[in-house]
């Protein structure tokens, strides 16, 4: 199986230091949870390098103002790694944001493609967060790039929701529990319907909400990261501090007078050596 994960800068682009933060982690999860080298591709169109995993470099064509950045630069990667592979060949595509805890015990589908559905705050789409596929999946995902490219569709992942209600594409689709990607947005039930053990989380190491919710202090109560990858993320100075003082929420109120500014309740500071 492949590992594979992208980020691809516009001219302007200020992510481009936060995104090199986030390659640093995951290559470095990826390699603790026994993937090998020459499985993990990381696709930029910038240098980048870490542990003995040099990034593969593409150019892709401009993308057009109507499709998302993520959306288009990610099915672009895709096809240029799908190119590259046999149809047997298995791949596990996630965003950067995406992070997996344990290893997979298994290959999740016996279809062509899985991935898991949104739910309460969103109509039934496909996640494009996190997903499974084999080389099989091409011709997929070579109408994804279609229907972004030339007919208006704005992003992946409703273009993959549109094509899983098309009859040339019937039984390629398997739908996953949210164990596969547990995220910030209705976390509380995504959890609930997730079966043991979370493989995948989806958040942001900059966000003190996400942190809060993934580091225990949700409603919920519970705490689906592990010991391992949290002391992975204090390495890289990502921590969380219940007991710092919370931000305000937005709103004309936050201005009155005796209406504290605090400083958010989290850290990430820049780790004290950075391995390239």
């Amino acid at each position: 199986m492949k590992n594979l994960m992208l980020y691809v800068a516009e001219e302007g682009d200020t992510g481009i230091a936060r995104a090199r933060r986030e390659m640093d982690i995951q290559v470095e999860n990826s390699l603790d949870l026994g993937w090998l080298p020459g499985e993990i591709l990381l696709y930029t169109n910038f240098p980048y390098s870490r542990s003995g995993i040099d990034a593969i470099r593409v150019n892709p064509p401009r993308r057009p103002p109507h499709a998302r950045t993520t959306a288009y630069f990610k099915i672009y990667c895709i096809l240029d790694a799908l190119d590259r592979a046999l149809p047997s060949e298995r791949f596990w595509y996630h965003d950067l944001d995406a992070y997996q805890l344990v290893p997979f015990e298994e290959w999740p589908t016996r279809r062509d493609m899985a991935f898991c559905l949104y739910c309460t705050r969103d109509r039934l789409k496909a996640q494009g967060g996190s997903m499974f596929f084999t080389g099989a999946s091409r011709p997929v995902f070579d109408r994804v790039f279609d229907l972004l490219a030339k007919h208006n569709y704005r992003t992946d992942e409703l273009a993959l929701t549109d094509l899983m209600g098309v009859r040339e594409f019937l039984d390629r689709f398997d739908v996953l529990d949210y164990s596969y990607n547990l995220g910030d947005t209705d976390f509380a039930l995504r959890y609930q319907l997730a079966l043991t053990p979370i493989k995948v989380v989806h958040f942001h190491i900059d966000r003190p909400s996400h942190l809060g919710k993934f580091f225990g202090h949700s409603a919920l109560g519970v705490e689906p990261l592990t010991e391992r990858f949290k002391l992975l993320l204090a390495r890289h100075g990502v921590t969380y501090d219940p007991g710092a003082p919370r931000r305000p929420r937005s709103g004309w109120w936050r201005w009155l007078p005796g209406v504290p500014q605090v400083r958010p309740a989290f850290s990430l500071a820049a780790p004290s050596a950075v391995q390239e």
